[in-house]
């Protein structure tokens, strides 16, 4: 393993395209997986007996605060939009709908244990790009590190007709993996292609918005593992997001383990949405068996726009 600063962006591996892209706001990167032996042997790890005993991921305990920026963002990235896309191989087009983007994550903790968190496809020009909160690939924080055996398997029933799909690379803000700060809780993962199909042209991608603010109406996916739920079903909730401490926030009942799952805004008004943040932050009830709300960090240029320049071409 080596080290190297390219651009402001540290990667811990051999980054393949990671070196031409503009990232003046600190990603960091895992190393990177792609060897077949390696491969299989993930795949092998996550039996379905180990998917199902899997625990939800600890959310972050730090409470973090909305970012500011340092650095002056280009204006025409202040702002931005990428469009989604539709499947094109791998599974029959109609075999596949937006919730197929959809799907539980499953991975070994940097110390120990197996956990579940949810994540989704976005569109790239490389096709390969799954993005979930920044604590399902990093433990955050001083003395934290990667997590290990990390898989996407959308549409997640207890299987998936779309196979367990491996990472490639895990890439997070270094606001999280320095400080465990919540409002850089945001990952992507380059997943390795399955039997030759990249993922997005397998299941299609979700589109991404950055810079668009608050008040927006979204639907919140996830996959809650924690009672009364058990992980087997994908959940959503509904409505307007609304600003809280800098933070999107939205009434919720899900539980942990909807981690990292996506807020997708323009639902419904084509084969897939927007990105608008990820599941990151509960907050409950008097009861504590009862998630009222969740929040996610707010989707800039800093926090998510560079994220995505950084892995769109890989």
């Amino acid at each position: 393993m080596f080290a190297v600063l390219m651009g402001g962006v540290t990667a811990q591996a051999e980054s393949p395209g990671a070196s031409g892209s503009a990232d003046p706001t600190d990603n960091g990167g895992s190393l990177t997986f792609a060897a077949q032996a390696d491969i299989a042997r993930v795949v092998a790890y996550w039996t379905p007996e180990r998917m199902a005993a899997a625990v939800p991921a600890d959310v972050p305990m730090t409470s973090g605060k909305a970012p500011i920026s340092l650095r002056r963002v280009p204006e025409d990235k202040q702002v931005g939009r990428v469009d989604g896309a539709e499947p094109r191989g791998g599974v029959p087009m109609m075999a596949a709908d937006i919730h197929s983007m959809s799907g539980r994550v499953f991975y070994t903790g940097d110390q120990g244990g197996n956990y579940s968190c949810s994540a989704s496809t976005v569109n790239s020009n490389g096709k390969r790009v799954v993005f979930t909160a920044g604590h399902c690939v990093h433990g955050g924080g001083a003395g934290r590190g990667w997590h290990t055996n990390w898989v996407f398997v959308p549409a997640y029933h207890a299987g998936s007709p779309y196979g367990t799909w491996t990472a490639y690379q895990l890439w997070a803000k270094n606001g999280w993996i320095n400080s465990a700060d919540r409002a850089y809780d945001v990952a992507a993962a380059v997943m390795n292609p399955l039997n030759g199909v990249r993922i997005v042209d397998a299941v299609g991608g979700q589109g991404i918005k950055w810079g668009i603010g608050y008040g927006q109406t979204i639907y919140q996916f996830g996959y809650p593992a924690y009672a009364p739920y058990n992980g087997s079903q994908l959940y959503y909730c509904s409505g307007a997001t609304w600003n809280e401490g800098g933070f999107p926030t939205i009434s919720c009942s899900m539980t942990g383990g909807a981690s990292g799952g996506p807020w997708l805004e323009s639902y419904g008004q084509q084969f897939w949405a927007y990105l608008y943040s990820v599941n990151s932050w509960q907050f409950w009830n008097p009861d504590p068996s009862h998630v009222y709300k969740w929040q996610g960090p707010y989707f800039s240029y800093d926090t998510a726009g560079s994220l995505f320049d950084l892995v769109k071409d890989m």
